[in-house]
C-alpha cells in the first residue's frame, strides 16, 4: 500500500489495496492516521466493491453511521442495508432512485443539522459521468488559523443555527423548501483525534449566528464564507469508476460541480456515527 498527498490544502491517494479483502492491523493503523492527517483518502482502484467490503472500510474509523432523513422518505432500495444512501440520478419506476440527483451543490458538511453530526462520510464510485460531478473539498482547520483575530474572535464565542432544507443545493432554495431540520452548533469545533480547531459553517446550511442581529450575522457570515472557499484550502476531486473516498466531516466542507443530468451518476454512500461536538 502507498499513500501520497494529493494537494497542499488537503488530502491523500491510496493505492495498492484490495478493500474486498481482510486487512492486518497494521494497514488499518495507517489508513487511520492517514485519515487523521489528511482530512480525506481517496483509495483507487476498488472495482466490484460491494456494500459488505464498504461498510467493513467504515468501521476502521468508527462504528457505522445511521441516514438521517425525513420519517417519510423510504430507503432507496428494499434488500439495501439500513445505513446506505446513494448520491444518483438513476431513476426506477419514474422516480429518483437515490439523493441529490442532479445539478451543482453549494458547500456544506453532512448532518451539520443534527445533534451528532457524521463523523466521516464515505462514497464509492460506482458510474462517473464523463465531465463534471467532482467533489470540491475545503480544509476547515487551515481556514480557522488563517482567520483574522477579529473573525476568530467572534467564531470563538458564538454558536451557529445549521438548516437543512431536503432536496435543496443552493441558498436560493431553502426558505421555500417544505422539510426543514436545524440544530445550532459552536463555531469552532475540535477534531477528536488531535484537538485541532475547525471553522464549522457552509455557505449552503449556515443561517444564523445566535445572539447577532440578522444583518450583522450575514455579514460575518458571508466573510466566513468566502474566507474557507479560497483556492489555498481546496481540493478538487475528479471522480473515477472505482474510487472510494472517506472524509472528515467535521475538518472539511465539500461541494459538487454541475454535470450533465443525461449522463449516469451513481455513487453508494456510508456513514460512520459522530458524537456532539466540542467546542474548541
Amino acid at each position: 500500500m502507498k499513500i501520497k498527498p494529493l494537494s497542499n490544502a488537503l488530502g491523500a491517494e491510496v493505492t495498492g489495496i484490495d478493500l474486498r479483502q481482510p486487512q492486518d492491523p497494521d494497514t488499518i493503523k495507517a489508513l487511520q492516521s492517514a485519515f487523521v492527517e489528511n482530512l480525506v483518502l481517496v483509495v483507487r482502484d476498488q472495482e466490484d466493491l460491494s456494500p459488505e467490503d464498504q461498510m467493513r472500510f467504515c468501521e476502521f474509523f468508527g462504528p457505522l453511521g445511521a441516514r438521517a432523513r425525513p420519517a417519510d422518505d423510504r430507503p432507496e432500495k428494499a434488500d439495501a442495508p439500513a445505513e446506505v444512501m446513494f448520491v444518483s440520478n438513476r431513476k426506477e419506476d419514474g422516480r429518483f432512485i437515490g439523493s441529490l440527483p442532479e445539478g451543482e451543490m453549494q458547500f456544506h458538511m453532512d448532518q451539520c443539522y443534527t445533534e451528532r453530526p457524521a463523523r466521516a462520510t464515505c462514497l464509492y464510485g460506482i458510474a462517473i459521468p464523463e465531465k463534471g460531478g467532482d467533489t470540491v473539498f475545503g480544509n476547515l482547520c487551515a481556514a480557522y488559523e488563517a482567520l483574522p483575530k477579529d473573525l476568530k474572535a467572534i467564531v470563538d464565542s458564538s454558536r451557529a443555527r445549521h438548516v437543512f432544507s431536503y432536496g435543496s443545493t443552493s441558498t436560493d432554495q431553502v426558505d421555500d423548501a417544505g422539510k426543514t431540520t436545524e440544530y445550532v452548533q459552536p463555531m469552532a469545533v475540535l477534531q477528536p483525534e488531535t484537538g485541532r480547531p475547525s471553522l464549522y459553517v457552509s455557505r449552503l446550511m449556515t443561517r444564523q449566528i445566535t445572539g447577532l442581529e440578522d444583518a450583522a450575522a450575514r455579514e460575518v457570515l458571508d466573510l466566513l464564507f468566502d474566507h474557507q472557499e479560497r483556492p489555498e484550502f481546496l481540493y478538487t476531486h475528479k471522480w473515477r469508476r472505482g474510487d472510494l473516498v472517506i472524509w472528515d466531516n467535521l475538518c472539511t466542507v465539500h461541494a459538487r460541480t454541475d454535470f450533465d443530468p443525461a449522463q449516469d451518476r451513481h455513487l453508494r454512500r456510508f456513514t460512520v456515527a459522530g458524537a456532539p461536538l466540542k467546542a474548541a
